[in-house]
């Protein structure tokens, strides 16, 4: 059980503000594990002007590779490599605020490279996300169907906020494969993700994330 590295790169904007982060992670796709560290380059030297956690799952829930499968499961994500993979995701918060996500993940020697964009709009300018009321996601439980030759996730996802209660939002995801592979049946994969500020450094604001996945039936 080999680590793999991890080169990331995001653009995008949410509410009209543009933003840009970069970053390098670490894990081990059969413990489904992994870790990263993310800098933000645009705004200069400053936190984003709202929750970094609408952004995480798009990093880590990002590639599926990191996903613990039981043995006897048909695993889509790890046969998708060398030759690599292409997501979208769209995201509909309980108070109106909607985004989108596409990224594609390819392989060079032991590194992953994730290139991403991400779009917002519609956040109340009093919402948790704007006002960066939300202390990270609670624990997920995403389906997993497979519909015309691509694999598909749904999970209604929890952000949790500061001084307690949740602020809800569906994703719809598409995990679409280069090259044609063996599909697996319907399952579940389980995520839990946890943030970390990691505050200014030399290169700009840092954040960790830390997840573990596992698949069952």
């Amino acid at each position: 059980a080999q680590e793999m590295r991890t080169k990331y790169h995001m653009a995008g904007s949410v509410n009209g503000r543009e933003f840009t982060i970069e970053g390098v992670g670490t894990g081990n796709p059969y413990e489904g594990t992994q870790t990263a560290e993310l800098v933000i380059i645009k705004p200069v030297g400053k936190p984003l002007p709202f929750s970094f956690d609408i952004l995480s799952s798009v990093f880590q829930y990002g590639n599926l590779c990191f996903t613990k499968y039981p043995a006897d499961m048909t695993d889509y994500f790890k046969q998708a490599f060398p030759a690599g993979m292409s997501y979208e995701r769209s995201f509909l918060f309980e108070d109106g605020g909607v985004a989108t996500a596409s990224w594609n993940i390819r392989l060079e020697g032991n590194c992953f490279i994730h290139n991403s964009n991400f779009h917002g709009v519609n956040f109340p300018a009093d919402g948790p996300v704007m006002k960066k009321k939300t202390i990270g996601w609670d624990k997920s439980f995403q389906k997993m169907t497979v519909s015309k030759e691509v694999l598909r996730g749904d999970l209604t996802m929890f952000l949790l906020l500061e001084g307690g209660g949740y602020h809800r939002c569906q994703f719809h995801s598409t995990y679409k494969t280069e090259k044609p592979v063996t599909l697996p049946p319907n399952h579940v994969v389980e995520h839990q993700i946890v943030r970390t500020d990691l505050g200014q450094s030399a290169k700009g604001f840092t954040v960790k994330l830390e997840e573990h996945a596992a698949a069952h039936v």
